[in-house]
């Protein structure tokens, strides 16, 4: 057997814990391709507890540090699993990429275009594999949902979609975990730039890129945080309300709406439109079937989520299904850990490179943009850096 991939896990907070169950999860499958040798963490007491956690399952204690500057000088680890937020994407990742470690990068992958494009290019130069993680599209309901849709077009030729969520659930800003969440100059943005690239990767995934967005949103409910680290005392900017009319290239129409914050009747929906038929979401729409997705044919016949999945596998050869569901894995997590993990060893591509990372972020970009400007814009100038007013601040911020 070959020498496992030796990983580190830089950030090990929240969403560590989720990569941190896509490797358990691959281990009791019996894949011994990789072993994680590092946890870094400014917190030091973080990065201890995932060590420890990690060393229930793998049977060895990864080192621990509190800085990547001295993971990095280790040499501990040929690669590294970021899960950091947003504002440090890219000034963390370009070191580890300047360091000589393959990356695995949480999405929405760089605060801003800007920042993505730093990556990118550092990428590039250092000639390491850079990937982002994104695990919705790689489960099993979202990979089915996709086929029924874009390649055996079950409800003909799609036209409109049709996304609402409305519900009464206000953030605890008070705890660390969403703290940072509330402020744009360190997620980017509010739930259109977390949730929302998921729909935002799956929309261009399965649509190809948008031609023009136009985005109205609001900040109802400017709730206050206190002792956040670099910014103190202060209230949330991050949008809890918006709607927007999104066009694609390839004709396709997004309706998209949401908000968290007004007391009452709830609602959530999202429905694919085609010419034969409808296509329903089984679950939170702000995860594409991530439940699976219902059909509803032009005739009136049902054909329940279940059964959309089963065609979908039956289509698939045992070579398909061995690498899109790896050591037989259906959580996103371990899917997405171990395309990455597969690309290191092999050289084969990452299912999601930085630039399908870029297209998925940017048209979540485009809507603050649109927002900020007051008007539709091009999603192609978003992309290139010629509409950025929103964007400039956090940039400015950061040194981008």
């Amino acid at each position: 057997m070959s020498t496992p991939t030796k990983l580190a896990l830089v950030g090990c907070g929240g969403i560590s814990a989720a990569h941190l169950n896509g490797y358990r999860d691959l281990h009791d499958r019996g894949c011994r391709d990789f072993e994680i040798v590092a946890c870094c963490d400014i917190a030091k007491a973080n990065a201890e507890t995932r060590a420890e956690e990690i060393l229930a399952f793998q049977g060895t204690k990864p080192l621990v540090f509190d800085s990547t500057e001295e993971l990095v000088k280790s040499g501990a680890a040929e690669a590294a699993d970021v899960c950091l937020p947003h504002a440090f994407h890219h000034s963390t990742t370009i070191e580890l990429l300047q360091g000589g470690l393959h990356v695995l990068l949480e999405k929405p992958i760089g605060i801003t275009i800007q920042a993505t494009r730093k990556i990118m290019e550092a990428a590039d130069a250092a000639g390491r594999i850079l990937a982002t993680a994104e695990n919705i599209r790689r489960m099993p309901g979202p990979r089915a949902c996709r086929w029924a849709l874009c390649e055996a077009k079950l409800i003909g030729d799609v036209h409109a979609i049709h996304v609402s969520q409305s519900a009464y659930g206000p953030f605890d800003f008070s705890t660390p975990g969403m703290k940072w969440r509330g402020v744009k100059l360190i997620t980017g943005g509010g739930m259109i730039m977390d949730s929302g690239a998921h729909l935002g990767d799956m929309m261009v995934h399965m649509f190809g890129d948008p031609d023009e967005v136009y985005c109205r949103m609001f900040t109802h409910n400017p709730e206050p945080f206190k002792d956040l680290p670099g910014f103190g005392d202060g209230n949330v900017d991050t949008e809890d309300t918006w709607q927007l009319i999104m066009s694609f290239k390839s004709g396709v129409q997004l309706n998209w709406t949401y908000n968290r914050i007004f007391p009452g009747a709830s609602e959530a929906s999202g429905h694919y439109y085609g010419t034969k038929g409808t296509m329903a979401d089984s679950g939170f729409v702000m995860h594409p079937f991530q439940n699976g997705g219902s059909l509803v044919e032009s005739d009136g016949t049902v054909r329940p989520s279940g059964w959309v999945e089963r065609q979908y596998m039956d289509s698939l050869s045992n070579d398909e299904k061995n690498h899109l569901f790896p050591f037989g894995a259906t959580d996103g997590f371990s899917i997405e850990v171990f395309d990455f993990i597969r690309a290191i060893r092999t050289g084969q591509p990452v299912e999601m490179d930085g630039e399908a990372g870029l297209r998925a972020k940017t048209l979540c970009m485009a809507c603050y943009e649109s927002a900020e400007a007051g008007t539709a814009v091009k999603y192609d100038d978003v992309l290139n850096g010629s509409v950025s007013a929103y964007q400039d601040p956090i940039n400015a911020h950061w040194g981008i």
